[in-house]
């Protein structure tokens, strides 16, 4: 069963990476933080304070991954069923793989027909982001990078937000694992000590953090539900946006700069923003007014398409947003070029997502419900056919 306001808040984090790709091919100053490149006069400021949080990319990528580690782990934790583990297990790999290889055909095929723009204007716009559309035009190169590179090596060639997927995979079954060796145990403490330890600097600790409070809200009592408090919502919201909203670039001379030590390779732009996806989650799992908030029907709406938004939002940008920025670049200048630009791409990539979650998604979500559903009752069938004769030999005795 869904929760209806975390999805919302999913659906709020693919908008704002949907910004921030625009941001990256039309406003890259913010991300590079190099001056000569500046296009409007907000970038410098909104890269390094808390405005950086509209279209901080990243910090939604965490969310997505401490939404995770809630999501794949609460109802385990709330029922102790291991079959629940299993079930998901099984699915996780074919539920991102699906979407995400169609995905990479749909890229594939602009970089066979030749219909990328981005390469075309970045003399324009002075990105350094590399061209999207430079991969292998064959099949095979493609269904091995869309069913097992992005995957299992961080391979992101066709689609480059699909560097997530490993994460994703890896993380899920990271979860699994783990409910599956220490269940409900005490000793899962020590574990999540254990692992908090371990992956302190990684996005992997997104998982971790997320399955915590699953296990703090769902397990004997809602632990959680001793800092719900107004002023203590106020406080995780109020840290949880100052710490995701670390910025790409240098923090010295910001308001982060107290954030940073001396370390060898420490990744504090990932540690912050995972730990400020953790506040965050906790200030809606303890706040109506947040969760109302997050129910309403739009948010909803955003967290049913947010995986298709994901998916295609980047492949449109380069192809239809790049040649419009192109065409309109002969008459407009470059601030209104980008307006321009934006209002007439999004809508697009919103049909295009909606068009995806309806053909692809949908029954993608239906054909592995039902298997489950199938699964499950004969695994339980299984069981209850196992216990019967033994309570029969028991009364014969």
């Amino acid at each position: 069963m869904k929760i209806v306001y975390l999805d919302g808040l999913r659906g709020l984090a693919a908008l704002i990476v949907v910004v921030s790709h625009f941001f990256q091919v039309f406003a890259p100053s913010v991300f590079e933080g190099r001056k000569e490149i500046e296009h409007f006069a907000f970038e410098g400021i909104a890269a390094r304070t808390p405005f950086n949080l509209l279209f901080n990319g990243n910090f939604s990528v965490c969310l997505f991954f401490v939404l995770s580690g809630y999501v794949l782990s609460y109802r385990f934790f709330q029922t102790g069923d291991r079959l629940i583990i299993y079930s998901s297990a099984i699915r996780r790999y074919f539920r991102l793989a699906a979407p995400a290889l169609v995905s990479v055909f749909l890229a594939y095929l602009i970089i066979v027909l030749d219909l990328g723009a981005y390469d075309k204007i970045r003399g324009m716009t002075l990105s350094s982001m590399p061209d999207p559309f430079m991969a292998s035009d064959n099949l095979l190169v493609m269904l091995k990078e869309g069913l097992f590179h992005i995957f299992f090596t961080y391979g992101s060639q066709y689609n480059p937000v699909l560097w997530t997927m490993t994460y994703e995979l890896f993380g899920s079954f990271l979860i699994f694992g783990f409910l599956v060796l220490c269940g409900r145990r005490v000793i899962r403490y020590a574990a999540y000590v254990l692992l908090i330890y371990v992956f302190n600097d990684s996005y992997y600790l997104g998982f971790v953090l997320g399955m915590l409070l699953a296990d703090l809200k769902h397990s004997d009592r809602d632990w959680l539900s001793y800092f719900n408090a107004p002023w203590m919502t106020f406080i995780w919201i109020t840290v949880g946006i100052y710490l995701g909203s670390y910025p790409y670039l240098d923090p010295e001379g910001t308001i982060y700069s107290i954030l940073v030590w001396e370390s060898d390779g420490f990744e504090f732009f990932a540690f912050y923003h995972v730990i400020g996806s953790f506040l965050i989650l906790i200030a809606l799992l303890n706040s109506r007014w947040l969760q109302a908030l997050f129910h309403h029907k739009l948010f909803a709406y955003l967290g049913k398409i947010s995986f298709s938004l994901y998916l295609l939002h980047f492949t449109i940008i380069c192809t239809l947003g790049c040649h419009l920025f192109l065409l309109f670049s002969t008459f407009l200048s470059y601030g209104w070029n980008v307006i321009v630009t934006s209002l007439i791409t999004v809508p697009v990539i919103f049909g295009a997502a909606h068009v995806f979650y309806r053909l692809v998604d949908v029954n993608v979500l239906s054909l592995l419900s039902r298997w489950s559903k199938k699964w499950l009752a004969s695994r339980k069938r299984r069981a209850l056919n196992a216990h019967v004769p033994h309570e029969k030999s028991v009364k014969a005795d």
